[in-house]
């Protein structure tokens, strides 16, 4: 009697340890990181990566000090070193001024500001490199679908954030949910918002330009590019 009694415990003490071992390693359990402003952003893991859930929108470096912004002029943008920059909300339908665009989109930043040597993701964090983003890609199952798993489902006419239609294939299946920020040209145009999201790498491809990762809303497709390094785009930070 004794002994049914010891392997019903045992057997009941197993399960509530793999139900707790559930719920503390679900991918949907977030945690809070906060940057140098004090923005707050959400966590997701995926395989044996763990990611921020928004883009970026920090306008300082880890020691505190601030990069340039606010450059809507062409010229200055071209020529700046370590900067980032809003799209402009005259350009989008739907947001009415620069921190509705922060809080939906993020900003984007030149590469001279993810190479900075002051650190532009949280302490902990780092700018993910041409692998880290590869080695999502493959986990997801390929360039072909990673895409559309990585997309947020919201698509317009929802209000913003949103991708344009049809957003093609996008599932959010693993709660990493890409927005399309769209991207700054090097001569300072701005292009592509719902249209497309497009992140920074840490990996220099050579003096003038810089790996980037991208996702759009006609397909599901995520793959490399080399953009120029005086290019606007968004970051994502991964954890070290």
């Amino acid at each position: 009697m004794k002994t049914g009694i010891t392997f019903r415990v045992t057997r009941y003490f197993l399960v509530v340890a793999a139900l707790v071992s559930l719920t503390c390693c679900s991918k949907d359990e977030s945690e809070e990181v906060k940057d140098a402003d004090g923005n707050t952003y959400h966590t997701v893991v995926i395989g044996d990566q763990v990611w921020m859930k928004e883009n970026l929108k920090t306008i300082s470096f880890r020691d505190g000090s601030w990069m340039l912004t606010q450059l809507y002029d062409d010229v200055e943008w071209a020529s700046a070193g370590a900067a980032c920059c809003i799209y402009p909300p005259a350009e989008i339908d739907g947001l009415d001024n620069e921190g509705e665009v922060i809080s939906a989109y993020g900003r984007l930043y030149n590469w001279y500001a993810v190479d900075d040597s002051r650190g532009l993701c949280p302490v902990g964090w780092r700018v993910p490199t041409y692998d880290d983003w590869n080695q999502l890609m493959t986990f997801l199952g390929g360039e072909d679908v990673a895409g559309g798993k990585l997309k947020s489902t919201r698509t317009e006419p929802v209000e913003h954030p949103r991708w344009d239609s049809p957003n093609t294939d996008a599932t959010d299946a693993e709660s990493f949910t890409a927005l399309p920020a769209g991207y700054r040209t090097s001569l300072g145009a701005f292009e592509g918002v719902g249209s497309w999201a497009i992140f920074w790498t840490s990996d220099e491809y050579d003096a003038s330009f810089a790996t980037t990762w991208e996702i759009s809303s006609y397909d599901a497709v995520m793959d490399y590019s080399y953009d120029r390094k005086r290019s606007g785009r968004s970051v994502r930070c991964i954890k070290e």
